[in-house]
């Protein structure tokens, strides 16, 4: 297993960065996660997506008929870490290029590639992701959304929740159920049919950029369907890998960088020597992370499954970032409070940060599926 770049790869990097260095405007530098879901903040990355594909960096481990460079995956790890050293932003169509449209281009028609993958790409059309529901979160066998076969539609009827952005999104990738098929059948969706309601939801950051959304009898045309009827549970479950591993790996990358800021906006609070030794362990925990991501990485270079490396991963990531933040805070102590205004950018961080243990697979789950494969009992329910 090789965990270093390939020549191109590394090419394609230098030459990223210095573009990157050359037209990343300096207000869009450095903006954490989860810090706004207004039209200014949307609109930013997704003018930073446009500006990628113009110029020809974005998604280069894509084949150059949808518009990639034709290279390795490896060149996508170099766009993650580039990004993540530079300080820039994530394009706005990570849920699109990142988790549905490998297994559009695995399990879609030529048609459906043809007709989706380059408007995702270049940012015309927003995507959501529309798994999750009220009574079906990790369990997504539990879906109950409901489609009805016509002879050239499907009747949508049901609701979804803490779909990301989709106050913002063009369309969607939906699980649902189809009477009488042996499994869940995954549709695309328009967001601009009718019968869709999207209603914002306020998280404990004060922003919403997950929403709930009701579908009343909409119309999926036949030709929307994605490995076809009753056959949706591959299609899902080969995007939700590419969620736990390369659509995690900007995040998990950026617990780095995140740690040297975090130590230098220490030096302008009194720092407890207590907290020194937390400090060490989470730069440690970073380097797993790194070590784990890289990992991932490589299995799909060798076009090799992360198997219970893509849930391990996860659960390093989001425990990671807690803990990394809540040891920042606490080292920070009381002085906190009168550091200035740039301390609410962290506090904010970790309290948008208590739901990376539960969005992309509970860290429950994720404990399930690696004690599986290890063979382990199951848990108690």
């Amino acid at each position: 297993m090789n965990l270093g770049l390939s020549a191109s790869a590394e090419h394609y990097r230098a030459g990223l960065k210095d573009w990157v260095e050359a037209n990343l405007p300096p207000r869009w530098r450095d903006i954490p996660v989860g810090t706004g879901d207004d039209e200014s903040y949307v609109a930013m990355r997704r003018e930073w997506g446009r500006r990628l594909f113009e110029a020809g960096w974005l998604a280069p481990h894509w084949p150059t008929e949808y518009g990639g460079q034709g290279l390795g995956v490896d060149a996508q790890l170099a766009f993650v870490e580039t990004l993540v050293e530079t300080g820039a932003p994530e394009p706005m169509n990570t849920n699109g290029m990142g988790i549905f449209a490998p297994a559009l281009m695995r399990f879609g028609t030529d048609e459906q590639r043809r007709r989706y993958l380059r408007p995702m790409l270049c940012h015309d059309d927003i995507w959501c992701q529309g798994f999750s529901e009220p009574q079906a979160g990790s369990d997504l066998a539990a879906v109950s959304t409901r489609a009805v076969a016509k002879a050239d539609h499907l009747l949508v009827s049901g609701q979804k929740v803490w779909t990301s952005y989709a106050l913002f999104a063009q369309r969607c990738y939906l699980l649902v159920k189809v009477a009488d098929s042996p499994g869940p059948t995954l549709v695309v969706v328009h967001m601009d049919r009718p019968g869709i309601t999207v209603r914002p939801l306020r998280n404990l950051t004060g922003t919403s950029e997950f929403c709930e959304v009701f579908f009343d009898d909409v119309v999926v045309d036949a030709a929307d369907v994605v490995g076809g009827i009753g056959d949706g549970w591959p299609v899902a479950t080969y995007a939700l890998a590419r969620e736990r591993s390369s659509a995690l790996a900007q995040r998990s990358l950026q617990l780095s960088r995140e740690l040297t800021r975090m130590l230098s906006a220490l030096d302008d609070v009194h720092r407890d020597a207590c907290a020194e030794n937390a400090l060490v362990d989470a730069f440690v925990r970073t380097r797993v992370v790194d070590s784990t991501v890289r990992r991932v990485f490589a299995l799909d270079a060798d076009a090799a499954e992360p198997g219970m490396l893509a849930p391990i991963a996860k659960v390093l990531w989001s425990e990671s970032h807690q803990k990394q933040l809540a040891t920042l805070l606490e080292a920070a102590g009381p002085e906190v409070a009168a550091a200035g205004a740039g301390w609410s950018e962290w506090t904010r961080s970790l309290l948008f940060a208590r739901a990376e243990t539960i969005y992309g697979g509970t860290s429950e789950i994720q404990r399930n599926l690696i004690a599986k494969a290890l063979g382990l009992p199951s848990d108690r329910r």
